[in-house]
C-alpha cells in the first residue's frame, strides 16, 4: 500500500479532492456591506459559475437624480440650476464608471436621458444577472451636506413653498407607491421624513391618525391615502425655569396602507381602553382619578355605570406609605441692578436683603394661596409633581422634607430653591388607593363589540413639516456649500485623541467654505450625511484651509468604516431607482445548449474511439485523466471569477478536445516501445519522455496564441484566450503527468 501511495500520488490526490470541493461546494457571492465578491459555501454550488451576458443576461437599470435640494437653494436663479445640474450628471456618470471599473469589467455603459422633463441615469452593465447586487453596487449614495440654523421668521409664503413640496412629492408616490423608502426615506435635512409602523394598534400610531381616523378606515389596502394637514406628532420638555414647554411638529402627513387585520383580544389592557374610546369618539380624562377606598372592580378590570366606563389600572403603592401631592418649586428672580460685586459694602447688603425680603413675601402669598385653595394658580411657580408619590421618593427629591410634619401646605428650601408641598391626603400601608381611568359618553353595546376584537396596522408614511430646521450653508453671492467638490475623507484624532473623520475639498471648496465661515463664527453648523445629522459645531473661526472635521463620537473603526464610505459612495445628489430590467439572454440560449449537445456527444464518440483502438486499460486511462482534467479546470474557473461566456465554454470544450492529444500521442509511443518487447513500466516510461517534446512544443504554440487574444480589447477574443492559457498549463503540468501515473497505476506489476 506504502509503494502505490507514493509523495507523487498523494500530491496529485490532494489537488483532485481540493478542486471537487471547490467545484461542488464553494461559489462566489456578493457581500452588499463590503461592495465587494467572496467565497461562500453552498451544498448545491455546483451550477453555480459566474455567466457573461450571452448566456445569463444582463441588468439594466434606470435612476432618476433627485435635485430637490438644488431647486429649492437655486429657485429663482435658473441658470445657475441649470449648471449645477450639468455639473452633478457629470460626477455621477463618473463615479459610476469608477464604481464598475473597480471590478474589472469593461462591457457597460451609462448615459444621461431626458423623460418628461426629468433627468434620468441609464446604467446598463453586461455581467451581472443579480438585479440586488447591480443595485447595491450602482446606486449606493453618500450625499454630504452642510447646513446652518434656519433663523429666519418663517413666513406664509414659505409655508405656502413646504405644501407646494408636499403636494409635489404626494403626487410622485401616489405614482410610485412601492417606492416610499427609496424616493421619500433619505431627506431628514429637508425635514422630511419617512417611517414604516408595522403590526401596530391604532393607539401606537402618532397623533396625526388619531385626529384623521375617518381618513385612515377609509384608505384601502395597498392604497395611499390622502394627504393630512395636522400636527403629526408632539413632545413635551421643561424648560430651565422647569416651565413645562410643548413642541408641535406640524406640516403635511401621507400614508401607505400595507396591511390591516383584525385579531381577536385575548385580554384588555388601558391601552385597549383608551383605543376604543378614542375610536368610538368617547371621551376621557388624561387624568388618571384617585379612589381612595376599597373597590370590587379588580385590577385590570372595568365595568359600565349608564353612559361611563371605569377601568381600573391598579393599585397605587401597595404596602407602602404615600402621599397625594401637589409640589411646586420657586426661585428667587436675579435683580439685573443689583451690586453683587459688593455684598460686603454697606449698600450691597441692602440690596440683597432687600431681595430676600421681596422673596420671602412672595412664598408666604403663595402659601396663603394655596391654603386657601390647593388647586390655585402660583405665578412664579413652576408645578413638579400633582399626583401619587412614594414618600421615599419624595424625601429623595427633597432631602429637608419633614415625614412626621403634617401641615396641608409645607415649604422647603433645598439646593437653592423654595418647594411648596401641598398635603392633600396621606396613605398608610394598609390603605388600598387605586388609579381609575374613567370614560364619557360610552354605548355599553358598542363599546364590548368594539373591545372584541384589535386591528393591526402596517403602514409607512411620510411626514413634511411645514418649516425647515436647518437651511444650505451658502455665500452671499449664492454659492452652495455641497459634497460636489469633495476630495477625499481620512481618519484622524481631535486634540482629545479621540477618533474623527478629515474631509478634503478642491480649490473653490476651500473659497466657498472660508467665505462661509467667516460670516457666522459662533453660529452652529450641521454636517449631514445619508440626510441624517452626525454632528453640528460651533464655528469658532474662519476655516481656509480646504478641509472640515466631523467629530460624531466615533470609535476608531465607525471613523475608518465612514471614511471608506464617503471616499468609495459620495455623490453630490441621491439616485433613485425607478425602473430596473434584467437583459434576457434568449439570442444565445439555443447556441448554448447546442454546444453543450455537441460536448456530449464528443466525450461519447472520443470513448468508443479509445475503446475499439487502445483497449480498455487506456480508455479507463483517458476517461480520469480528462475527467481531472475537467475538474481541476472547472475549479480555476471558478478560483479566479471567471465570466463564462459562448467563447470562453467553446474554448473549454476544445481544450478538453486537445487534451485528448496528449493521451494519442503518449499510447502510440507506448504501443512502440511494447513491439520491442519493453516491460509495461519501461514502455510508459520511455513513451512519456519522448512524447513530452512534441506536446510541450504544441502547447507552447498554443500558448502564445492565447496570451495574444487576451490582450485584445474585444472581449469575445479576451475570453476565449484566457480559456487557452489555462489549457496550456493544465496539459503540460496535470494532463501530461496524470496520464503516466494511471498507467503505471494500471500497468504495474502485481
Amino acid at each position: 500500500m506504502n509503494s502505490f501511495w507514493n509523495k507523487r500520488r498523494k500530491i496529485y490526490g490532494g489537488v483532485i479532492l481540493l478542486s471537487a470541493i471547490i467545484v461542488f461546494f464553494l461559489w462566489w457571492t456578493f457581500n452588499s456591506e463590503k461592495m465587494n465578491r467572496q467565497f461562500s459555501f453552498a451544498w448545491d454550488a455546483v451550477t453555480n459559475f459566474r455567466k457573461w451576458l450571452d448566456i445569463s443576461g444582463g441588468t439594466r437599470l434606470t435612476y432618476r437624480i433627485s435635485y430637490d435640494n438644488y431647486e429649492q437653494t437655486y429657485s429663482g436663479n435658473t441658470q445657475a440650476l441649470a449648471e449645477i445640474k450639468k455639473t452633478v450628471e457629470n460626477i455621477i456618470l463618473k463615479n459610476i464608471d469608477g464604481r464598475i471599473s473597480q471590478l474589472w469589467v469593461s462591457d457597460y455603459r451609462s448615459f444621461t436621458q431626458q423623460l418628461d422633463n426629468e433627468t434620468q441615469i441609464v446604467v446598463e452593465i453586461w455581467w451581472v444577472a443579480d438585479l440586488d447586487q447591480a443595485k447595491e453596487l450602482i446606486g449606493k449614495t453618500v450625499e454630504l451636506q452642510f447646513k446652518l440654523p434656519n433663523e429666519n421668521e418663517w413666513s406664509d409664503e414659505e409655508k405656502n413653498e413646504r405644501k407646494i413640496i408636499a403636494e409635489n412629492l404626494y403626487n410622485d408616490l401616489l405614482n410610485n407607491s412601492d417606492k416610499f423608502e427609496a424616493i421619500a426615506g433619505a431627506r431628514e435635512s429637508e425635514n422630511i421624513l419617512y417611517n414604516k409602523y408595522e403590526w401596530v394598534t391604532f393607539s401606537q400610531l402618532p397623533t396625526v391618525y388619531q385626529n384623521n381616523l375617518e381618513v385612515l378606515n377609509g384608505t384601502q389596502e395597498w392604497k395611499v391615502s390622502p394627504i393630512m394637514t395636522w400636527k403629526y406628532y408632539y413632545y413635551q420638555y421643561q424648560d430651565q425655569d422647569w416651565n413645562p414647554q410643548t413642541i408641535d411638529m406640524d406640516g403635511y402627513t401621507f400614508f401607505h396602507l400595507i396591511s390591516k387585520e383584525q385579531w381577536t383580544r385575548t385580554w384588555v389592557a388601558l391601552a385597549d381602553i383608551l383605543e376604543v374610546a378614542t375610536t368610538l369618539g368617547a371621551t376621557y380624562d388624561e387624568k388618571y382619578t384617585l379612589v381612595k377606598e376599597w373597590t370590587d372592580v379588580k385590577s385590570g378590570s372595568y365595568v359600565f355605570e349608564w353612559d361611563i366606563l371605569k377601568y381600573n389600572n391598579g393599585e397605587v403603592y401597595s404596602n407602602e406609605e404615600a402621599y397625594d401631592a401637589r409640589i411646586l418649586a420657586m426661585i428667587p428672580d436675579v435683580p439685573i441692578d443689583a451690586d453683587w460685586d459688593n455684598t460686603d459694602s454697606e449698600e450691597g447688603s441692602e440690596d440683597l436683603e432687600s431681595h430676600d425680603d421681596v422673596f420671602a413675601d412672595e412664598i408666604n402669598s403663595a402659601k396663603e394661596s394655596l391654603l386657601a385653595d390647593n388647586d390655585a394658580e402660583i405665578a412664579k411657580a413652576s408645578p413638579i409633581h400633582d399626583w401619587v408619590i412614594w414618600s421615599a421618593e419624595l424625601k429623595e427629591g427633597i432631602q429637608t422634607f419633614d415625614v412626621n410634619n403634617t401641615d396641608s401646605v409645607q415649604v422647603y428650601e433645598y439646593e437653592g430653591v423654595t418647594y411648596l408641598i401641598v398635603l392633600r391626603d396621606k396613605k398608610e400601608p394598609t390603605d388600598h388607593w387605586y388609579n381609575f381611568v374613567v370614560v364619557n359618553w360610552v354605548n355599553e353595546e358598542e363599546f364590548s363589540k368594539a373591545l372584541e376584537s384589535q386591528t393591526f396596522y402596517t403602514i409607512e408614511d411620510v411626514f413634511i413639516q411645514d418649516k425647515l430646521s436647518w437651511v444650505n450653508a451658502m455665500t452671499e453671492d449664492g454659492e452652495i456649500l455641497n459634497g460636489a467638490n469633495f476630495k477625499y475623507a481620512s481618519v484622524s484624532t481631535s486634540q482629545l485623541w479621540e477618533p474623527v473623520v478629515l474631509i478634503s475639498f478642491d480649490t473653490k471648496w476651500s473659497d466657498i467654505f472660508c467665505k462661509i465661515t467667516e460670516k457666522n463664527i459662533w453660529n452652529q453648523m450641521a454636517i449631514f450625511i445619508w440626510w441624517k445629522m452626525i454632528t453640528s459645531p460651533v464655528i469658532q473661526a474662519r476655516i481656509c484651509d480646504g478641509s472640515a472635521q466631523i467629530d460624531g463620537n466615533f470609535t476608531a473603526d465607525s471613523a475608518k468604516d465612514l471614511t471608506n464610505q464617503l471616499n468609495d459612495w459620495a455623490l453630490p445628489a441621491p439616485l433613485i431607482l425607478m425602473q430596473e430590467e434584467k437583459v434576457s439572454p434568449t439570442l444565445w440560449e439555443n447556441a448554448l445548449n447546442w454546444a453543450l449537445l455537441a460536448m456530449a456527444i464528443w466525450f461519447i464518440a472520443i470513448w468508443i474511439y479509445m475503446t475499439c483502438i487502445y483497449g480498455w486499460k487506456k480508455w479507463l486511462v483517458s476517461l480520469l485523466s480528462l475527467t481531472v482534467y475537467t475538474m481541476i479546470l472547472f475549479a480555476i474557473v471558478k478560483i479566479i471569477d471567471y465570466a463564462l461566456s459562448l467563447s470562453g465554454i467553446a474554448a473549454i470544450i476544445l481544450s478538453i478536445w486537445m487534451a485528448v492529444d496528449a493521451n494519442v500521442l503518449i499510447f502510440e509511443r507506448m504501443r512502440e516501445e511494447k513491439e520491442d518487447k519493453k516491460s509495461d513500466t519501461e514502455a510508459i516510461n520511455i513513451a512519456y519522455d519522448r512524447s513530452w517534446n512534441a506536446i510541450r512544443d504544441g502547447q507552447i504554440s498554443t500558448w502564445m496564441i492565447g496570451l495574444l487574444l487576451m490582450l485584445m480589447w474585444i472581449n469575445m477574443f479576451k475570453w476565449f484566450g484566457t480559456m487557452l492559457v489555462v489549457w496550456v498549463l493544465l496539459t503540460l503540468f496535470v494532463n501530461a503527468p496524470v496520464i503516466k501515473e494511471l498507467l503505471h497505476m494500471f500497468y504495474r506489476k502485481k
